[in-house]
């Protein structure tokens, strides 16, 4: 019956992992712990999506279309897509975080309705561990971000449990 029961554990974990789209072992070998905010799947040239929208917004502005200058935005998801690309995964954590920073920012002076569009988009597309604690609370809401940790928590902790 023990062992039923541990069998059972084990794919229900497993499973919920892969449908989750987590990778606990590479991102724990990182000095990363994985968090997941949404089910659905992100694409692996989320990096790419991004310099692409920003290269967008820096053609607007050149065009006088909307204010400010996107160049620091252009080297830095540069800079991270490089990060993203030799695997580099705590220097694309920190990478990404101060993107956000800057956009928080508006860093050359760009206008509420770029930064606020750009920052959704990079939360969108980016996977969920590039991001910071607080930039899911801001997304989400704390009251939801404390659920999801409890229940992780509950989750890893029932697992533990049944081996």
């Amino acid at each position: 019956m023990t062992r039923t029961i541990a069998l059972y554990s084990t794919a229900f974990v497993l499973g919920a992992c892969s449908l989750l789209g987590l990778n606990p072992v590479q991102a724990w070998s990182n000095g990363l712990e994985p968090v997941v905010w949404n089910s659905q799947q992100k694409s692996s040239a989320w990096a790419e999506e991004l310099l692409g929208q920003v290269v967008t917004y820096q053609t607007m502005a050149e065009k006088n279309l909307i204010p400010g200058s996107f160049q620091a935005y252009v080297d830095q998801t540069s800079k991270v897509r490089e990060l993203y690309r030799s695997g580099n995964r705590r220097a694309t954590y920190d990478g990404v975080n101060a993107l956000m920073v800057m956009l928080e920012a508006r860093v050359g002076g760009i206008d509420e309705h770029s930064a606020e569009a750009l920052w959704d988009f990079c939360y969108r597309v980016t996977p969920d561990e590039f991001h910071a604690r607080d930039r899911h609370i801001r997304a989400k809401g704390a009251d939801t971000v404390k659920e999801h940790e409890e229940f992780m928590r509950n989750m890893e902790e029932r697992a533990g449990m049944s081996f």
